[in-house]
């Protein structure tokens, strides 16, 4: 018995694991020609490698510099370094630009996961509801078990609305009490 429970219990994490692999498969799937080198690139520039490259490259670039300049007289980008300026210009307007895009590309993901789990939430409250209605249905039925009225199980058992619990939300909003986007006044 402890084994069909154990295999039962692994069977639904596999099942659960699969449902995450779906999630993942249908976010790479969405992935256009674009996106793909830009995800790429936003993996690279979040290592740290990048960041000790890019310093190693601009102290190398001002040393080297530095050095033409008092051995030669003779540089190819004189202090300020206005030529090193305008590559960490570009470069951070390249590294913004692929955030930006990656975040956009998350916040759809999350969006979509959040729609998900608000789907699951709802068909878990009409299931308690059903089997809070089920249980009162049995309680009634059974000779054995005193027939009162329990109020609490009444109002569980019905389904919620999910137009009462947004405008209670958007009520506590007016108030300060929820994390909902303030309303837009006309």
């Amino acid at each position: 018995m402890v084994e069909d429970q154990d295999n039962r219990i692994s069977q639904l994490i596999q099942d659960n694991a699969a449902v995450n692999d779906l999630l993942k498969k249908q976010a790479e799937a969405g992935l256009t020609n674009l996106h793909r080198p830009i995800e790429q690139l936003g993996a690279l520039i979040a290592r740290p490698q990048f960041i000790i490259g890019n310093i190693s490259v601009f102290t190398g670039w001002i040393v080297i510099n530095l050095v033409l300049k008092f051995t030669y007289h003779h540089t190819w980008d004189e202090p300020p370094f206005y030529w090193l300026q305008g590559l960490i210009t570009f470069l951070a307007l390249v590294v913004t630009s692929i955030v930006l895009v990656a975040q956009a590309r998350q916040g759809q993901i999350a969006e979509q996961r959040n729609q998900l789990q608000l789907q699951f939430a709802v068909l878990n409250e009409q299931r308690s509801a059903k089997i809070i209605g089920l249980l009162e249905e049995l309680r009634s039925d059974l000779p054995n078990v005193r027939d009162r009225i329990d109020e609490d199980a009444e109002v569980l058992g019905q389904p919620t609305k999910p137009e009462a619990i947004l405008q209670a939300m958007e009520t506590l909003a007016d108030v300060g009490e929820t994390a909902l986007p303030p309303k837009e006044k006309n």
